[in-house]
């Protein structure tokens, strides 16, 4: 019998993930599900023992993986989450699998089938956290995860839906507001609070930082044109005019190839 928790603050998200882990091959019990960063916590400093977290990561009360660092699960972790930007940090705690939403039933199995084949545990079996612990440090980096996200999850009201990198003309800050607009000219609001976090997802061969508020991405660029000595403007497809700054006016030329 495999013990397993949950960590989703959603509770239609939570009872298709108990009901999908019914499903896998294997003799499974629930044996607690987490909907905060606070009820996690506790149960990590509980010393009940799990062979397996299943975990969302952003919560209602924020972000799980900084728990998960300052309290290191003593089981691998399989996350489920709607956002591909943590990819990298997921894989720095414990994680083994990352399946982005809206998945199914086959996805969770190839996540399922992964942690069975490096436990190499049987169900009558206790765990060998030692082992275990061997086989994740000989991993190779996953060559699958990307370096930069291709996608946002943007939540609005009761629904969550997915912006597509590549559609996102320009970004732009205003106060605590975080905005990307499309080619259409459509605007989103971010998940996130300053200009220095979108940025570190991004491709910086493909935005560049135009002045203390605004991102652009080349591939939306029309043409420049000087605005005076030490600014230009930035002409966009779909008809927007943008700024550069003086003091990045020069880098912006050189990232440009100009």
């Amino acid at each position: 019998m495999f013990r397993v928790a949950i960590v989703e603050d959603e509770p239609l998200a939570r009872s298709k993930l108990r009901r999908l882990i019914a499903e896998l091959p294997d003799p499974m019990e629930v044996v607690a599900e987490l909907a905060t960063i606070k009820e996690t916590a506790a149960f990590l400093t509980s010393g009940q023992a799990v062979d397996v977290i299943f975990s969302d990561i952003e919560l209602a009360d924020g972000n799980v993986l900084t728990t998960y660092q300052q309290i290191p699960p003593r089981c691998p972790l399989i996350f489920i989450t709607a956002y591909d930007q943590f990819m990298l940090s997921a894989f720095d705690s414990q994680g083994i699998s990352y399946l982005l939403k809206p998945y199914n039933s086959e996805k969770l199995l190839q996540a399922w089938q992964k942690f069975r084949l490096l436990s190499a545990k049987t169900v009558t079996a206790e765990p060998d956290l030692s082992k275990l612990t061997a086989l994740l440090a000989q991993l190779p980096a996953t060559p699958a995860v990307a370096s930069y996200a291709t996608r946002i999850a943007i939540r609005q009201q009761q629904q969550i839906y997915f912006l597509d990198i590549a559609d996102i003309s320009y970004i732009q800050a205003d106060g605590g507001l975080i905005m990307a607009f499309d080619a259409a000219g459509k605007r989103h609001y971010l998940p996130y609070t300053s200009l220095q976090a979108v940025e570190a997802i991004l491709d910086p061969q493909r935005f560049f930082r135009i002045n203390r508020s605004e991102l652009v991405q080349t591939h939306y660029i029309e043409r420049l044109e000087r605005f005076c000595k030490n600014t230009l403007t930035v002409f966009l497809r779909s008809g927007v005019q943008l700024k550069t700054s003086q003091s990045r006016t020069s880098e912006f030329s050189r990232w440009l190839g100009i």
